[in-house]
């Protein structure tokens, strides 16, 4: 291939490259900036704005309905028609999973993806954080009949039978040695994706790298435009 296809096959390459690149700067910085960019509506009054991610219904009162979505928690005492949002002593971020307890209609659960599990035994007026063994992000929760909890982690299925945490499988259990390859290059490639491998720093880590990539997309395109006009 001579030089000058081979420049023509670059700069025609290299533009396809930048619309993507370019596409991944503003997605993320959209991301990681969400709540400035479209903040909440305060005077919400149901989760049907809001990203749902997970509802449950109460066995013994049909009418009493928990939804957890991306920014918060709600719960409706008439199947649905009305909510009202419940407040948790932590930000009600990413609530993946909601329950009732089969026995008793006014004790509530709610499961954040990073904070863990918290309980409420009175309506949602109080809520206290269950203690969990596992710092791994949570997938999925249920409650047994019998009470017993059940959570889903990428490490394994955790249960709890009167206050005791079993994880199956486990290596706890089976005596084997942590499990790593593919796991933890994929768990290590989401973590430097999203920012979260950096820690506080990670949205502006992040951010920096997309202004970077804008600035390079943007002066490649203004070379381009000089070197095509003979500037």
């Amino acid at each position: 291939m001579t030089t000058p296809k081979l420049r023509a096959l670059h700069r025609q390459v290299g533009l396809g490259a930048s619309v993507f690149l370019l596409i991944a700067a503003l997605t993320t910085l959209v991301i990681n900036h969400r709540e400035s960019l479209f903040p909440p509506v305060r005077d919400v009054k149901g989760p049907y704005d809001q990203y749902l991610l997970s509802h449950a219904i109460c066995a013994s009162h049909p009418d009493k309905v928990l939804v957890g979505t991306a920014s918060g928690l709600f719960l409706s005492e008439d199947g649905g028609k009305a909510f009202t949002s419940i407040n948790l002593p932590v930000p009600a971020r990413q609530v993946v999973a909601v329950a009732f307890h089969p026995n008793e209609p006014s004790h509530y659960y709610a499961v954040l993806r990073q904070d863990g599990v918290f309980s409420s035994i009175d309506g949602g007026k109080l809520w206290t954080k269950v203690n969990f063994p596992s710092q791994v992000p949570i997938q999925s929760f249920q409650v047994g009949f019998d009470g017993t909890l059940s959570v889903l982690t990428s490490g394994g299925l955790h249960r709890r039978v009167q206050e005791n945490w079993t994880l199956v499988p486990g290596t706890e259990a089976s005596g084997a040695p942590p499990k790593s390859g593919r796991r933890d290059v994929l768990r290590l490639a989401y973590r430097l994706h999203d920012g979260t491998f950096w820690g506080g720093v990670g949205i502006w880590v992040t951010d920096l790298l997309a202004v970077s990539i804008l600035f390079l997309v943007g002066s490649g395109w203004s070379l381009w435009r000089r070197l095509a006009s003979g500037k």
